[in-house]
């Protein structure tokens, strides 16, 4: 039924295919019974698709036959859920048109300034232009006390209700919904598949629910490239819900979803539409415990954290990476001390038990070489124009101390042509070395004697870990938990001005004073070995995996107490 008898190219038609399985794996669930009909067209954005259900008296138009139409394919529903003349539900679908090579390792698009004002300011200063961007975000702060930092209430029902319900006096009309016979299973939510911290923990997090024995469905929030959605194992299944479902529609597939496939777990990484589900899930669901992992306070609203903290009455356990946190939890938002759990985002050694010594850090006080690396996205958090005036200070001090200076710059984004033209502004070309996301950070890191990080908002940078663990010492902004790890003669005021005098000052400092020098590596390490005392992600995360799996299986011979309600 594709509009075009001409059949395309091998690789458009298994494009095509494969997206709109992906519908149908939705909808087949949102409207089980029902002839799904989806009227499909191809988008323009490379990364963003619509889909929006039609009345059921639905008739197409000639606009519906416009630019970009593909077709219109139909999927029966099973004979046995089905009545003689299924009810049609119709879905306008958009399938975002395949991305070009370029596009697939950067959807955004170039950064500049905004408006002429900002953009003439910083052609003639981007150090000034920088400062704005501070005092600006500094009003933003104070404006987000306008948000909502307070829990939202939870009334937990009458006992009398919820007991008539349990022993099945309410009969075949009861709304009692018990999970199907499938294995236990775990609904991962992130914002997106790409690279971050908080990423990383979700891709843990996935692998150590298989290891407990959970079956994992993954969603994400936000339409993107989702560029390490091939990094998930083959047995996970990642639903688009992001791309074919509106966030209002969330709570009706959950309701569906959710006994279907006995999700006994719900585990919630920066996922907004699946904090806005809980309310309906704790009703509709109330067997699936719910928790959270939590890594940085936005400045401007509160970000993830506040949000967790608004839904804390509707949530188990919160995870928390750092201890500003656990703290931000508890003195903000009332939260008892136990329903927070800290978990530090390091590994374990093989046999499971300790974190590996950090090796002696490879900087030595008068050397005549100095290598510094900058790792992160290329997003303003990150400030990578501040990373690069930061480089150019560099240079100039080197020059001064005859020391011979290298950086790597690692990062994709929409800042990365700015970054590129401003290297060659400077003059920094046989200086710095461009590297990919993708490039083996960790060899990077231990050919580095210091790893900057002067962003403007951090939780606690995994990549701190990271340099530590491979004898670099790392200069970072004082922000978010930085200060859990980086010593205080190593941290840079928040301000762009500040910072670069600084950065100077201890760069200098580490380079021509040995005992400093020694006295901050002892620092560092004695920091590192007091997070690494800490219960690590996977000491807080896995028990409750694997109780959720054993509850599944205990509770898989008990008899219902009430009937299922039918789905049909």
């Amino acid at each position: 039924m594709f509009a075009s008898d001409t059949p395309p190219v091998k690789s458009l038609q298994d494009y095509v295919r494969s997206e709109i399985a992906e519908v149908f794996k939705i909808y087949s669930v949102l409207f089980p019974g029902k002839r799904i009909r989806l009227l499909l067209r191809e988008g323009k954005d490379p990364a963003i698709g619509t889909a929006v259900r039609m009345s059921a008296n639905m008739h197409f138009d000639p606009a519906d036959h416009a630019d970009g139409f593909l077709g219109c394919v139909e999927r029966q529903p099973d004979a046995s859920s089905a009545g003689a003349y299924p009810e049609t539900v119709a879905v306008r679908v958009t399938i975002p048109r395949r991305p070009t090579h370029g596009e697939a390792t950067q959807t955004e698009p170039d950064w500049s300034p905004r408006g002429r004002v900002l953009r003439m300011i910083y052609a003639l200063s981007p150090k000034r232009y920088e400062q704005l961007r501070y005092f600006t975000e500094r009003v933003q702060e104070r404006r987000s006390r306008r948000h909502l930092w307070s829990p939202l209430q939870r009334q937990i029902g009458s006992q009398t209700v919820r007991a008539l319900e349990r022993d099945g006096v309410l009969g075949a009309d009861s709304n009692a919904v018990t999970p199907s016979e499938a294995a236990p299973a775990i609904l991962v939510g992130v914002h997106w598949l790409e690279v971050g911290g908080a990423e990383a923990l979700a891709f843990d997090t996935i692998h150590w629910a298989l290891a407990a024995g959970l079956r994992v469905f993954v969603v994400a929030s936000t339409p993107a490239q989702h560029r390490l959605r091939d990094r998930l194992p083959d047995e996970v299944t990642f639903l688009r819900l992001d791309r074919y479902l509106p966030h209002g529609d969330w709570p009706a597939f959950l309701e569906r979803f959710l006994p279907q496939e006995n999700v006994r777990l719900i585990h919630i990484h920066h996922c907004t539409p699946l904090y806005g589900a809980l309310a309906h899930i704790r009703v509709v669901a109330p067997w699936v415990k719910v928790i959270d992992s939590t890594h940085i306070i936005e400045y401007a609203d509160g970000g993830y954290a506040r949000v967790s903290g608004v839904w804390t009455n509707f949530i188990d356990v919160h995870h928390a990476i750092s201890r500003q946190l656990q703290q931000m939890y508890v003195g903000r938002f009332n939260v008892p001390v136990g329903k927070v759990r800290l978990g530090r985002m390091l590994r374990r050694q093989g046999d499971g038990t300790e974190v590996a010594a950090p090796p002696p850090a490879r900087m030595q006080a008068g050397r005549d070489s100095l290598a510094v690396t900058f790792v992160g996205r290329l997003y303003y958090q990150k400030r990578p124009v501040l990373a690069v005036l930061m480089m150019k200070a560099l240079a100039g001090w080197a020059r001064k101390r005859n020391v011979k200076l290298a950086v790597n710059m690692v990062g994709d984004g929409p800042f990365a042509a700015a970054c590129d033209r401003l290297v060659r502004r400077y003059k920094l070309h046989d200086i710095v070395r461009r590297f990919p996301a993708n490039a083996d950070v960790p060899a990077l890191l231990g050919q580095s004697d210091l790893l900057l990080l002067p962003s403007s908002n951090e939780g606690l940078a995994l990549v701190c870990y990271e340099a530590v663990e491979h004898g670099a010492i790392p200069v970072s902004s004082d922000v978010g938990g930085q200060a859990e790890i980086v010593p205080p003669d190593l941290l840079l005021p928040r301000e762009p001005a500040k910072a670069l005098r600084r950065l100077i000052e201890i760069v200098d400092r580490l380079w021509s004073d040995q005992d400093f020098l020694a006295r901050q590596v002892e620092t560092l390490h004695r920091a590192y070995s007091a997070l690494a005392s800490d219960p690590a992600s996977e000491d807080v995360l896995m028990p409750i995996y694997r109780a959720a799996a054993a509850e599944a299986a205990r509770t898989e011979d008990r008899p219902q107490a009430a009937p299922k309600r039918s789905n049909g």
